[in-house]
């Protein structure tokens, strides 16, 4: 390691501010392993373009610790062919490596920082083994454990395209995002060199690359889109038929949303510690996950719906996560709807419902938008999921199918291959529709929890009522469908307003009391839950 000489004199002032002095345009990543695949080096370029002047640069990278992780070896700049590269001082701290940039760079200058490194990831990228005992290496970056393998800007704000040169033993193959450029052959190592590139933007959290004995297969194409399926030979004969929905479903979300992002779809079996997780245009699943079931055909749509939302359209920040997952979810839903019908997206509804009533009922009581919650593995649960999904069911109750259609596609095309945030969201939504939704977006994703409701039916003067209350802490305001039901026949449905913590409707004339009963929202339009 080259000692710093200058570096630490501007070290406190920088390190606050340095990760926001730059974008990142460009990863260009050569990936070697040692024969025993234990040891990895990593020769990788940068291109960064300055946000504000800058002349100490902080990149995510993770130090070495009890003998595992990547050490830097070497660093470079290279600004343009009329002047040569030249060295740079560099600090791995706890998370961070610091380079010292020799002078002051200003807004708008490009560069491009090529460093060496070389380790054992502690994490990040995965060294092991599948289910056969066969030798495994997959990326498995979210939320943000990109920077255990190589530097880089590893957040959602900070997109940039990718090249993956990664060397491999013959009889291996690997995957990445993107489009196989070539596969060149090592001879004297045994080897083969793959060259992927993606051109869309994406986030570190999707950019991934895969080894292992693989076999992949063509399993439909959409449009000039071809889907590819990559499995374990073992598997293959499930696994590809798991896949065989795959066109199906990107053909769905195409019409209901907007054109696929990227230019191929590979689907691939793999280690990665999630049910499924949604790398750009490389999707990798849970070895475990592939059944040819509706249970993985939904697995299968949700991950594919993230392609638009989650690494088409990508949540400015973590408080945003819902912008993924949420709409992951619902468009699962919307799926569902279309092609398993109206009973079982009902019955989706209603589990999603029972989720986030639950976790609420556990102890968890954060906002959707939620900046609190200090894991983020901990923000993977039911309130970025199934809660957000039913705040996009509610929104399209709130303004009609066509309208949030409608919406749902302006805000991937406004925003596709960049950045957004809630209330880039919620500001495009309300831009459309003819209500005013700011009340809706201001309690549905900035109060936490949901209208906890007690009913009760009694009788004044001849007439039978029915008192609604809110026993929640915050108070929400929203529509409430009820059936009443006598005698176990539904005679009326009405819509009521509720903008009070306690409030009275009188009953339709002829209506008994001793022979009424009140289903409370017969047609799953409001997340709720109702307590005795």
């Amino acid at each position: 390691m080259i000692k710093l000489i200058c570096l630490y004199l501007c070290l406190s002032v920088a390190v606050l501010h340095a990760q926001r002095q730059y974008d990142v345009d460009h990863y260009l990543l050569e990936v070697q392993f040692s024969e025993d695949f234990q040891m990895l080096k990593v020769n990788e370029q940068i291109q960064l373009s300055f946000t504000d002047t800058c002349s100490v640069l902080a990149l995510d990278l993770v130090a070495p610790k009890n003998g595992k992780g990547m050490v830097v070896k070497y660093a470079d700049l290279f600004r343009d062919f009329f002047e040569p590269p030249y060295l740079l001082e560099w600090e791995q701290q706890n998370e961070v490596l610091m380079l010292s940039l020799r002078r002051v760079f200003q807004k708008g200058e490009i560069f491009t920082i090529h460093i060496t490194l070389e380790g054992s990831p502690q994490d990040g990228l995965i060294i092991g083994q599948n289910k056969y005992n066969e030798p495994t290496i997959f990326a498995d970056n979210w939320p943000n454990r990109a920077h255990h393998w190589y530097a880089c800007n590893d957040h959602p704000s900070d997109k940039a395209t990718y090249a993956f040169f990664v060397e491999a033993p013959i009889d291996y193959k690997v995957v990445a995002n993107g489009s196989l450029i070539s596969k060149s052959s090592k001879a004297e190592r045994n080897s083969n060199v793959w060259h992927y590139v993606i051109s869309e933007p994406i986030p570190t959290k999707v950019a991934v690359i895969g080894i292992a004995d693989l076999l992949t297969k063509d399993v439909g194409q959409v449009g000039q889109i071809p889907i590819l399926g990559t499995v374990y030979p073992k598997d293959s004969l499930l696994g590809l038929s798991s896949f065989a929905v795959a066109p199906h479903i990107l053909q769905f979300y195409q019409d209901l949303v907007g054109p696929y992002p990227f230019k191929e779809l590979n689907n691939v079996q793999s280690t990665t510690r999630y049910g499924g997780m949604e790398n750009a245009g490389c999707i990798f699943y849970d070895e475990n996950s592939l059944n040819a079931d509706l249970r993985s055909t939904h697995l299968i749509a949700h991950e594919i719906a993230h392609q638009w939302f989650g690494n088409g359209v990508t949540e400015a920040d973590w408080q945003h996560l819902w912008l993924s997952e949420g709409f992951a979810t619902y468009l699962t839903n919307m799926y569902i709807e279309t092609y398993e019908g109206q009973k079982a997206f009902n019955k989706q509804l209603q589990s999603d419902r029972i989720r986030v009533i639950n976790l609420y009922n556990n102890g968890f009581h954060q906002a959707l938008v939620d900046s609190l919650t200090p894991s983020l593995l901990d923000r993977l649960n039911a309130n970025a999921y199934q809660k957000g999904a039913w705040v996009l069911h509610m929104l399209r109750h709130e303004m009609g199918d066509s309208l949030f259609k409608l919406g749902l596609q302006q805000f991937y095309t406004n925003y596709q291959y960049q950045n957004a945030t809630s209330q880039d969201f919620a500001h495009l939504m309300d831009s459309l529709s003819p209500k005013d939704l700011a009340p809706f977006f201001n309690q549905w994703l900035y109060q936490s929890g949901h209208p906890q409701l007690k009913t009760r039916i009694f009788s004044q003067k001849g007439r039978q009522y029915l008192e609604v209350t809110q026993i929640q802490n915050e108070l929400f305001t929203f529509p409430l469908q009820i059936s009443i039901v006598e005698k176990g026949t539904t005679i009326q449905t009405l819509e009521l307003l509720i903008t009070k913590r306690t409030q009275e409707f009188r009953m339709p004339n002829g209506v008994h009391a001793k022979d009424m009963t009140i289903d409370a929202d017969p047609h799953l339009r409001l997340l709720f839950e109702l307590v005795k």
